[in-house]
């Protein structure tokens, strides 16, 4: 079993994602808040690139039967109901309804990945169940985070090496079996796991920090909170059976 690791989405050939299980992260915040949303009771979640794409999608559905979140540069989106706290999406809000998602970064990593043959959603909070459902899928696994504005963030790369590690419990990795950054993330999940690198120093980390998202930045960096694992097929997010 071979592991790489994208740090930045959009990077990835078609090649790459064949005969691959491939696990999206945004752990701050897109994966995150769409896991709290299965577990908050949304029988699917959508996620679009583009906000007004959204929109219609939400007007074609109906207003009873969706809701609307999402975010730009942290900040949620005019005219819709949730932003991008994770915890807000355990609320009744999403109970029973198609969550429509619009992000910054998460949601166009999703959509960059579309064509591969399985595709999972990661956070720290799942990351012992993405990793055993993906090293029991037995196929190479490929981690693509979605980043920041186009370039990596250690938030997301902690988070592919939080997942790394995990895989080991469920799987034999060999010398040769992880790309130079799947080490690199292992490392720095290592590091910030024994408190030698403080990930508040980061530049994605502080600024939610700096907009008041403590409390979203904290349950996002929770390891193992949920089982859930979700899986985006044909354009639609549901949890993997």
């Amino acid at each position: 079993m071979k592991i790489d690791v994208l740090p930045v989405f959009g990077k990835q050939t078609d090649s790459q994602l064949q005969d691959t299980t491939v696990i999206v992260v945004d752990v701050l915040r897109a994966t995150t808040s769409i896991i709290s949303a299965l577990n908050g009771g949304a029988v699917k979640v959508v996620p679009t690139v583009d906000a007004g794409d959204a929109v219609a999608l939400a007007a074609r559905l109906g207003a009873r039967e969706c809701v609307l979140g999402g975010e730009r540069g942290g900040v949620k989106i005019a005219g819709f109901e949730l932003g991008n706290s994770p915890e807000d999406y355990l609320s009744r809000a999403v109970r029973n309804k198609t969550v429509i998602i619009s992000t910054t970064n998460g949601t166009g990593a999703l959509y960059s990945v579309r064509s591969a043959d399985k595709v999972l959603l990661a956070g720290m909070i799942n990351r012992t169940a993405a990793a055993k459902a993906a090293a029991c899928d037995g196929n190479d696994i490929l981690i693509v985070c979605a980043g920041t504005d186009g370039q990596p963030s250690a938030d997301d790369l902690c988070t592919a090496g939080a997942i790394i590690d995990a895989v080991r419990c469920y799987a034999d990795l060999l010398p040769g079996d992880l790309s130079d950054m799947a080490i690199l993330c292992e490392t720095l999940y290592r590091n910030w796991k024994d408190g030698s690198f403080d990930m508040a120093r980061t530049f994605h980390y502080s600024r939610l920090s700096a907009m008041g998202f403590d409390r979203d930045v904290e349950f996002c960096f929770t390891p193992d909170s949920t089982d859930t694992v979700p899986v985006y097929r044909d354009g639609v997010i549901i949890k993997l059976n």
